[in-house]
């Protein structure tokens, strides 16, 4: 109970620095950064899926990388958590 207590604290102090980070941008940086990034992700994925060298039956090897590529950016899917 302590310990959820205190994860509740430290989860609002970093909530609270966190909205005040995102207000400090202003409106014109955040969505350039957020398009960045998407890009950037976008380009991996089509490297991968073009990359000759992931070549199994399955595609085992291209959905790793794809899903890699996701969870570096901290966009992670349930059906692959581990």
């Amino acid at each position: 109970m302590e310990q959820d207590l205190s994860r509740a604290m430290y989860e609002n102090a970093i909530g609270k620095l966190v909205v005040n980070y995102l207000e400090s941008l202003g409106t014109v940086e955040l969505p350039s950064l957020a398009e960045s990034s998407a890009l950037k992700l976008i380009a991996e994925i089509k490297a991968v899926l073009d990359d000759d060298s992931l070549e199994d039956p399955t595609c085992f090897q291209r959905i790793d990388a794809l899903v890699d590529a996701f969870y570096v950016r901290n966009v992670h899917t349930p059906r692959h958590d581990w």
